[in-house]
């Protein structure tokens, strides 16, 4: 017997089961604070790279394996040595040990319960997955409050029958992706709560394609033909819906959703039955603006215009007027602010009648998620990039229209309309070239990462196009006020780079996020120049206080401060690393806003 497992018990700390235990009692309704932190092991672990910690970890288990003297507190003890992470252990089990086996599970039962270390801990649960019994639940959903076992506590509580309730206990109580795993783990689940459940998951924590899945597992076009479809169901087919359109998980499945067309007829027919409230008009608009502009205009074609005509009925029906207007006038910002978004979109929801438009669409301004504004080129009043791009959203209208990347010159030039959701340089983009060809504007040698044959040319008429850009790039109207500051705190900057050259720094991006709609955000670097990719440098967040204040007064404010003090005393460090802004001569400080 080692040095080490003649220990004392009390020479070690209390077990992780317990440590949580104690922790829920005091917080029996919510999540452990700071996902249970503390932890009462050792904080050693250390960096290791994916081959070697596979590796040691499958000489220790394998040991355990071959060897049956060895006990679970064997076992608990050279874990504490290794680097593990959830993936690992997994993994390394599927390859020694796909068949169940009862001296295994015994073996993660006993480090799940006792266990001190939580390398060993998390390898008591991946001994546990697959193999766990409805007696283990209890120790199992208690472990998985300490926030390093939660993902890996659910694969286990997923592969139990009977203990539904209790993943759906343990995912309300953790950080909030895990959701996520739990939703995909009970999505075939047909018992009605669970359902309910599993179709009630914010759509920003969907992914497009797990949402059409769900749409189609759960059967919701015949469920929308039933005569009685409450408004919890209304609701958790807006949110699929919805999710389904976005392309912030890689890509937009609405375009391959069977009962797409069915289900955006049906929903928008009950609305008038529905109970009004702001969420729903928020759905309402959001649906209104994917079928307008969006990725569900080329799927629902020549209906969209008897879909946005019941929409627009509906919102201004005098129940729902009423309500609003109510809204709009509320001490709640974000109540006001969503309402007086939904009355807006009421007037601008429209296909555009015109060869050649662009249409800036704004979001909910409801702070969930990350929203972007776009600017979608409408050609013949369809949607250019929803109808040749699913990989990613429109351009910004910074970076798309005002920067004048639009115009059309006799010097061919090929411009960027869409960026794939994980960047360019993994997925693609959707590009072309736009050239001006005596009386016509061109667009043409299209690229994209999309499979399948390129949009054809298209040809429109110089003039009219040349006043719709015009038109667009001066439109401001969408901005709201620190999106205001935020340009023109970038225009003064663009024009004047000494601003932030005189301190050795060079401008970043500034923006504003409908997320956190009272501050815009300014990035800069310093030094402003470097000799090699090698030599060390710090990027600064300056975030712009912006509520009840005059945009242009905001803006004239933060550049006059940048143009007689530094900027990097005020600012935060937002990137670069300690050693680096040391070499600099900078006090590194953790930012508290970014």
């Amino acid at each position: 017997m080692s040095v080490v497992n003649e220990r004392s018990a009390l020479d070690r700390p209390v077990s992780l089961y317990e440590h949580a235990r104690r922790l829920a009692r005091l917080n029996p309704d919510g999540p452990l604070p700071d996902g249970g932190r503390p932890w009462p092991d050792r904080d050693d672990h250390p960096e290791v790279r994916f081959r070697e910690r596979k590796a040691a970890l499958a000489a220790v288990l394998r040991e355990f394996i071959d060897d049956p003297s060895l006990t679970a507190a064997n076992l608990h003890d050279r874990c504490t040595r290794l680097a593990v992470t959830t993936l690992d252990a997994t993994s390394v089990l599927r390859e020694l040990a796909p068949e169940p086996s009862r001296r295994l599970a015994d073996a993660g039962r006993w480090l799940v319960r006792n266990g001190w270390d939580r390398r060993a801990v998390i390898v008591g649960l991946s001994l546990l997955c697959g193999n766990a019994e409805l007696h283990d639940v209890p120790v199992v959903k208690t472990v998985g409050l300490l926030s390093f076992a939660d993902r890996l506590a659910v694969e286990v509580l997923a592969k139990v029958p009977g203990a539904e309730p209790d993943l759906i206990w343990l995912t309300e109580r953790s950080r909030i992706h895990i959701r996520v795993a739990a939703t995909e783990a009970l999505s075939g689940n047909a018992d009605p709560a669970v359902r309910d459940w599993v179709l009630s998951t914010p759509r920003e924590l969907l992914s497009s394609e797990h949402a059409r899945k769900l749409a189609e597992w759960h059967g919701l076009a015949e469920k929308l033909r039933l005569q009685a479809v409450d408004d919890t169901s209304w609701d958790q087919v807006a949110n699929l819906l919805l999710a389904m359109t976005s392309t912030r998980n890689y890509q937009s499945e609405i375009s391959r959703y069977r009962d797409a067309t069915v289900v955006y007829q049906r929903w928008v027919e009950l609305a008038d039955r529905r109970q009004p409230t702001l969420e729903r008009a928020a759905l309402l608009t959001a649906v209104a603006q994917d079928l307008c502009t969006g990725p569900a205009a080329p799927v629902a074609g020549a209906l969209r215009r008897g879909l946005l005509e019941t929409i627009r009925h509906v919102l201004c029906s005098r129940q729902w007027a009423e309500m609003l207007h109510r809204s709009a006038r509320s001490s709640d910002p974000i109540e006001a602010r969503r309402a007086t978004w939904v009355l807006g979109e009421l007037a601008g929801n429209d296909i555009p009648e015109e060869r050649f438009a662009i249409r800036v669409v704004v979001p909910d301004p409801n702070p969930v998620g990350f929203a972007q504004v776009e600017a979608r080129v409408m050609v013949d009043g369809m949607p250019v990039v929803a109808s040749a791009f699913d990989k990613g959203s429109a351009e910004s209208p910074e970076g798309l229209v005002h920067s004048g990347r639009l115009r059309a010159t006799s010097e061919p030039r090929e411009v960027m309309l869409a960026e794939a959701y994980c960047t360019e340089g993994c997925c693609g983009g959707l590009y072309t070239t736009i050239v001006r060809e005596e009386a016509e504007v061109v667009w043409r040698d299209w690229r994209s990462s999309m499979a399948g044959d390129p949009p054809p040319d298209l040809r429109f008429d110089a003039a009219e196009y040349d006043r719709e850009i015009a038109r667009a790039e001066q439109d401001h109207g969408w901005e709201w006020p620190a999106r205001t500051v935020a340009r023109l705190v970038e225009d003064a900057l663009r024009a004047d780079p000494t601003i932030l050259g005189r301190w050795d720094c060079a401008a970043g991006w500034c923006t504003a996020w409908l997320r956190d709609l009272d501050t815009a955000r300014l990035t800069f670097g310093h030094p402003a120049r470097r000799g090699s990719f090698e030599d060390p440098s710090v990027q600064f967040g300056l975030v712009i206080d912006v509520k009840d204040r005059a945009p242009d007064a905001v803006a004239a404010e933060v550049i006059a401060s940048m143009r007689h003090t530094d900027p990097k005393s005020v600012a935060e460090m937002i990137g670069g690393s300690k050693d680096g802004a040391e070499k600099l001569g900078l006090v590194y400080k953790k930012p508290s806003r970014w």
